[in-house]
Formats: C-alpha cells, sequence, structure tokens
C-alpha cells in the first residue's frame, strides 16, 4: 500500500482576549475574563495568562494570578476569575493590567494585554469639626481646633476653614484667621490655631465662629459651624469712693461726691449710693439723698 498525506493549508487560530477593556465593581467580588479563538481548532491549543498591577495594587485590590488556559479541539473560549478584595476607602477607580503569553498550537493577537478596571463603590468621607463647641482660657493665648474626616480617604482631600466675629470682636479678642486644611491619603485628623488677645477688662465670656467650606474629595457635616468660647480671666474692678473724707463749706450749696472704679470694664456696672446722718441732720443741715450710679462699659 502507498500512504497519502493531506498537508493541511489552515493557518492556526489566533488567540485574545474578548475584549480590550472589562469593568467589574468593587464590591462584585470576582471579575470573570474571557480568552477567545478566532476559529475552530482541531488541536489542542493551551495559553499562558496572568495579573499585574496598573494602578490597582496586588494583595490590596485584587488577589494576583497566573495560569494556563487549555482550549480542547473545538472550543473556542475559555474563562479565568480575577478576585476583587473591596475596602472602605474612597479611591479613584483603578485598574489592573491582564496578559496573555506564550500560545500553542494559536498566535497572539490584540487585544492583548487588557485592562480590568475596578469601579469604587465607596461614598466620600465627610469633614466636620471634632466638636460644637471649644472653649479656651482668655490668657491661654492659642485655641487649637481639630477637624476630622469620617473614614480615611485614599485621595487628598481639602477643606477650607475661616473664623469670623461671634459676641467677640476680631483683633481685639482675637486674631482672624483663615486658610485650608489638607489631608494626605489615610490621614483623618488635621488642626489650625486661633490666637487670643489678653486684655484687662471683665467682661462676659465671648464666642468666635468658626466655619468649613469648600470641601473637595469630601462633603462638609456638622458640626459646622462650631463656637469657640474664650472664658474671661479678669476679675471684676472693686467701687469705691474717691477719697474717705470730703469737705464743703456750709454756703456752698452742694457737694460733688466722686465714685470711682478700680478698673474699666466691659460690662455696665451699677452702685447704689445713700447719705445718711452723722453728726448732721437730714432736712436740717443737708438734704438726704439716695439712688444708683451707673458705669457703661469702659466708664
Amino acid at each position: 500500500p502507498a500512504t497519502l498525506t493531506i498537508v493541511d493549508d489552515d493557518d492556526s487560530p489566533s488567540i485574545a482576549f474578548s475584549r480590550a477593556t472589562y469593568s467589574v465593581g468593587e464590591d462584585e467580588s470576582t471579575a470573570v475574563i474571557t480568552v477567545t479563538l478566532s476559529a475552530l481548532s482541531d488541536k489542542t491549543v493551551t495559553v499562558d495568562y496572568a495579573t499585574s498591577d496598573g494602578t490597582a495594587t496586588a494583595g490590596q485590590d485584587y488577589t494576583p494570578i497566573s495560569g494556563t488556559l487549555t482550549f480542547a479541539p473545538g472550543v473556542t473560549s475559555q474563562t479565568f476569575n480575577v478576585i476583587i478584595l473591596d475596602d472602605a476607602l474612597d479611591e479613584d477607580d483603578e485598574t489592573v493590567i491582564l496578559t496573555l503569553a506564550n500560545a500553542v498550537n494559536a498566535t497572539l493577537t490584540a487585544p492583548n494585554p487588557a485592562t480590568l478596571t475596578i469601579v469604587d463603590d465607596d461614598a466620600p468621607p465627610t469633614v466636620a469639626f471634632s466638636q460644637a463647641v471649644y472653649s479656651v482660657g482668655e490668657g491661654t493665648g492659642t485655641a487649637v481646633i481639630t477637624v476630622t474626616l469620617s473614614a480615611p480617604s485614599s485621595k487628598t482631600v481639602t477643606v477650607d476653614y475661616a473664623t469670623s466675629d461671634g459676641t467677640s470682636t476680631a483683633g481685639q479678642d482675637y486674631a482672624p484667621i483663615s486658610g485650608t486644611l489638607t489631608f494626605a491619603p489615610g490621614v483623618i485628623t488635621q488642626t489650625f490655631s486661633v490666637s487670643i488677645l489678653d486684655d484687662e477688662l471683665d467682661e462676659d465670656d465671648e464666642t468666635v465662629i468658626l466655619t468649613l467650606a469648600n470641601a473637595v474629595n469630601a462633603t462638609l457635616a456638622t458640626p459646622n459651624p462650631a463656637t469657640l468660647t474664650i472664658v474671661d480671666d479678669d476679675d471684676s474692678p472693686s467701687v469705691a469712693f474717691s477719697q474717705a473724707t470730703y469737705s464743703v463749706g456750709e454756703g456752698e450749696s452742694t457737694a460733688v461726691i466722686t465714685v470711682t472704679l478700680s478698673a474699666p470694664s466691659d460690662k455696665t456696672v451699677t452702685v447704689d449710693y445713700a447719705t445718711s446722718d452723722g453728726t448732721v441732720t437730714g432736712g436740717s443741715d443737708y438734704t438726704p439723698i439716695s439712688g444708683t450710679l451707673t458705669f457703661a462699659p469702659g466708664v
């Protein structure tokens, strides 16, 4: 007998990813990746696959994987899975690079490599003051104000801050300030300082309004605004006659009596006064009098 050999004239099929880009939600746990042959083959086709970091980080955003896909004769598609690792960080969508190599009985073609995009599912953190009310002694010099994020972020967060008058007066009770706080990725607290201006006036506790605005990569939350209370450290002034004895001629008709404060006050001060008989007799030697003196603030 003789043998007739039929020489195959068909090219090997090409092998590639089914598409150039894949997408998976961060909370979906698994991305299914499909690899296809361009045509049926009577031969067993194999190809190696592997993942590598794009902007995603292996072990943090996904589980790295590599292996070999086998296409039995007549099979034109196979899949492998990439495990997605969910976290609570607000972050940009991140990418994993998918690569095919070492094809047997097929030729590699585009798309290869392909890109898997992990779509972030976390809301931006909120940013707010650490408390609604802060307090500082007038003589302390500086009030430290803390601003916090509700959760860490993978993005840089910024927020503007500013002071404004409550019952206090900028430049008199405190030094006005404004600026921008920057939270690097992973940082959840930042502070700014308000300088307190001490004086010698007895006054009510006074307030400064603290405000956050223009948050980037975060949303504003309460408490905002917050209140800084400046606690007065000055004693009340003393009130007394300007001298222990006064003298007036009987013919002068009026004696002027002066009452003084030991220091100015930011409050309205009142004091009652009255005359009473010493060796003289009211109604005969002088006209009895009583009343209230009022010292306006600063008088």
